[in-house]
């Protein structure tokens, strides 16, 4: 035997026999109670014995007064007004908050900004601020009136996208401050906060926002909505006239915001209307004044419609 192989021969004995593989149940006990994992384990069961021991002894912080506030407190922004100013006990009664709120409470921000939410006063989004002491700031935007839509039983008021507003929150003498829908006759399909449910409505709306800055100079009176004649209305064929306080009729067209190629502009009706009333100082006649055509104004005296052309 060489050299070389009698060395190799003594390093394999001299090299320890491996040792057996303990069995499986014994590995799993090793794994289980290593001290690190007792270690944890013992710290969580004993938090589940003594939590509810320790909150038992620390104070109530939420019956102290810089934790606690009256829901009538809670903050709002400035009021118009056309918002009544029991607009906040109104939100507390409808969604059935409690008289005091605890500011540690989880939800209560959540809470709050739904009860906001669902006043037909509030425009969405609304935000709500809590801090300590007791603070709690809503912020969001008050629907507007525009207009009030006459039916048979009443007027009701709408914002600027025929949302139908609180009537009981309109005096009397309130409604006249307003644009007047007429030809309507249709009663909301919706709850007040809602929509009306009628393109008709929403597209004379829109008309009275346009006219609004010039709505009482000019002696305008109401926005005519054309009659029904199929189960569907569609927007851009709508076709709307103004009455004024001296008997005219202003034909304005198509409703603000249609995209017809062939329809004269909010803008052009509107310088259509000043250049008139340069000439003819008011829209006492009575006339039928249309202003849709693409080029010229028509005048027609609603007793013999002779026509007549201003350029």
């Amino acid at each position: 035997m060489t050299e070389k192989k009698k060395k190799a021969t003594r390093r394999k004995k001299a090299e320890p026999a491996p040792l057996p593989e303990p069995p499986l149940k014994d590995r799993i006990l090793g794994a289980i109670f290593r001290p690190r994992l007792l270690l944890w384990g013992a710290l969580i069961g004993a938090s589940a014995v003594f939590a509810p021991i320790v909150e038992r002894m620390l104070p109530d912080l939420s019956a102290r007064d810089e934790y606690r506030l009256r829901t009538r407190d809670i903050e709002v922004p400035d009021q118009p007004r056309w918002v009544p100013i029991t607009f906040v006990d109104q939100v507390i009664e409808s969604a059935k908050l409690p008289d005091e709120v605890s500011m540690l409470k989880p939800d209560l921000a959540a809470q709050i900004a739904s009860a906001f939410e669902q006043h037909p006063w509030v425009q969405k989004p609304v935000t709500v601020r809590v801090s300590v002491p007791a603070r709690v700031e809503v912020s969001f935007d008050y629907r507007e009136p525009v207009a009030m839509v006459r039916i048979s039983n009443g007027h009701y008021p709408i914002d600027a996208e025929g949302i139908l507003l609180p009537p009981g929150d309109f005096p009397p003498s309130d409604i006249q401050l307003y644009p007047e829908i007429t030809g309507m006759t249709t009663t909301p399909l919706a709850r007040i906060g809602s929509a009306w449910g009628d393109e008709r409505v929403t597209a004379a709306a829109r008309l009275a926002v346009v006219l609004f800055p010039y709505w009482s100079e000019w002696k305008l009176h109401s926005v005519e909505v054309p009659p029904r004649t199929t189960a569907e209305v569609v927007y851009e064929e709508l076709r709307l006239v103004i009455n004024t306080d001296g008997g005219s009729k202003i034909i304005w067209g198509r409703a603000p915001g249609n995209d017809h190629p062939l329809e004269v502009t909010d803008e052009q009706k509107i310088g259509r209307l000043k250049s008139f009333l340069s000439k003819a100082k008011s829209f006492d006649g009575p006339w039928e004044i249309n202003i849709n055509h693409l080029r010229v104004i028509t005048v027609n005296p609603l007793e013999d419609r002779q026509t007549s052309g201003l350029r």
